[in-house]
């Protein structure tokens, strides 16, 4: 038995196709979604009053149409577009402990604009 589609999808979807939802609902300026976060321009920050609520949601809109998978180290899930992307979610990352999304686009053939990023869903608002 093969797999369905994220969010029982009718088709498999690559990562621009999902960017309309993401922009209606999140921060978004020149490819990176929310705000810089700590380091290097791809760590981002979204604030929300429930951030594993608010991981999941961007997850799920970020993801919709792709292919999930459990990650090996039981940690998360990853998610494959069509066009290559590869989307991971973590409810505690390794780094700070709050909720993670990866959007990894370095194999992508069609990413919208969108910027390889690790965004943190932390507490505020």
């Amino acid at each position: 038995m093969g797999h369905g589609y994220k969010g029982d999808a009718g088709h498999h979807h690559s990562i621009s196709e999902n960017l309309a939802s993401l922009k209606s609902s999140y921060d978004y300026h020149n490819g990176y979604f929310g705000g810089k976060g700590q380091g290097r321009d791809f760590v981002r920050n979204i604030a929300s009053e429930d951030p594993l609520k608010t991981a999941k949601d961007f997850y799920d809109k970020a993801a919709y149409g792709g292919i999930e998978h459990p990650m090996t180290n039981g940690k998360g899930h990853y998610t494959k577009m069509k066009d290559g992307s590869i989307l991971s979610f973590r409810e505690v990352s390794s780094s700070d402990g709050t909720p993670a999304v990866e959007i990894n686009v370095k194999k992508s053939t069609d990413d919208g604009g969108i910027k390889y990023q690790k965004i943190h869903f932390v507490k505020g608002r």
